[in-house]
């Protein structure tokens, strides 16, 4: 199956019947946008999905946490180190992962410097009880949010542009709490699936609202990979919604789903998503295996012991392994520890482009699908 590309994909431009030659010619947006739904590209991209923010560019910057999350200003600058001092193709401003639930009433703790906040504690037990504030989209965390969306895409109208959304799925977690939700799955079915009907709503404003503010895509966040749940119960809870989303939401669509989820990636491909944003629990190979074309495949380098604990020369040597098994975009698995050095990140954009200048013909990406693991004999 080959996907169509939407309408407002753009093709290479016309050089008069001549190819391109030579090396790269894309602005980083187009390639970002073009790799997400299955198009041409002239390099890899690399980028970021999540968060690269460091404690190193916070200092650089003058923009720190907690402060940077609830100011669009300071989330902005500490957005665009991502592109400014990593060279990656995006910026991706909300950091965090309380936008949805703050503005739903969650009692939110905004965290430190060197830690990421979280909910202080669970505020809903009854999908019945739950309503969606009038003035939702102006709570704090959507404020800075949407106003470091629209600096980004005013100050950088040539780099790719990524808003985050909570799905209903996550929020749920954060404001019924996962214990008790994951519960609740198996022994109140109907309910869990009234809170997806009722929280579901909230996240998709979310997504548009990104997109109006600017956002090229959004990556949708449902956590519920095989150390939470079954693939049957992905199946059974959220398959259906997702197909939803993935023609509702308005626009480029990513998937992320922490750990390990090898046997659920043939669902997501089925669900319509434009692209899975994975870890480096999964095998890049099997991945690509089981997805063939319908979905572009990004992320996949390991975060704690390559980007954290590692240094540039073991990053870069892991991002050609990752590289050379196919993936459609370069990017580190997740939010990177924030004492992460910013050198050793640098070493993504530089694998991205040497290993792309070696698979370049005509000024396009040439490479051989699917790809063999040189590890299995």
């Amino acid at each position: 199956m080959v996907r169509k590309k939407p309408s407002w994909h753009t093709e290479e431009p016309s050089l008069g019947g001549v190819e391109p030659l030579g090396g790269e010619w894309m602005t980083p947006r187009r390639r970002f946008l073009s790799a997400v739904t299955g198009g041409r590209v002239d390099k890899v991209p690399a980028a970021t999905l999540s968060s690269v923010v460091t404690l190193d560019g916070m200092d650089l910057v003058d923009a720190h946490f907690p402060e940077a999350h609830l100011d669009a200003e300071m989330m902005a600058r500490l957005a665009a180190t991502a592109h400014e001092q990593l060279d990656l193709d995006t910026v991706m401003p909300v950091f965090h992962s309380q936008l949805e639930a703050s503005a739903l009433d969650a009692d939110t703790w905004w965290g430190e410097r060197d830690n990421w906040p979280a909910p202080k504690s669970h505020v809903l037990t009854d999908p019945e009880d739950f309503r969606i504030p009038n003035d939702y989209l102006n709570r704090p965390s959507f404020e800075a949010a949407l106003g470091a969306i629209r600096l980004l895409r005013l100050r950088y109208p040539d780099v790719g542009v990524v808003g985050k959304v909570y799905g209903a799925w996550s929020v749920g977690f954060q404001l019924v709490g996962i214990e008790n939700w994951l519960m609740m799955t198996i022994t109140e079915p109907d309910k869990i699936h009234r809170f997806l009907e009722v929280l579901l709503p909230a996240s998709l404003m979310s997504a548009r609202a990104q997109f109006e503010a600017g956002a090229d895509v959004v990556m949708w966040c449902d956590h519920a990979n095989r150390e939470l749940v079954s693939p049957e119960t992905y199946v059974d809870f959220l398959l259906d919604m997702h197909r939803e989303i993935a023609t509702e939401i308005g626009g480029p669509s990513i998937l992320h789903c922490c750990g390990e989820t090898t046997d659920r990636i043939e669902y997501f491909a089925q669900a319509g998503w434009d692209t899975f944003h994975f870890e480096s629990q999964v095998d890049a190979y099997e991945a690509k295996k089981i997805v063939g074309d319908r979905m572009s495949l990004m992320g996949n380098l390991n975060n704690s012991e390559i980007l954290f604990s590692g240094d540039y020369d073991s990053a870069y040597e892991a991002s050609m392994k990752v590289l050379e098994a196919g993936i459609d975009g370069l990017a580190p698995e997740g939010s990177v520890p924030l004492s992460t050095k910013m050198a050793t990140l640098r070493a993504l954009a530089d694998a991205a482009r040497d290993y792309s200048n070696a698979h370049r013909t005509n000024g396009r990406l040439v490479r051989h699908d699917p790809p063999s693991d040189p590890s299995v004999a």
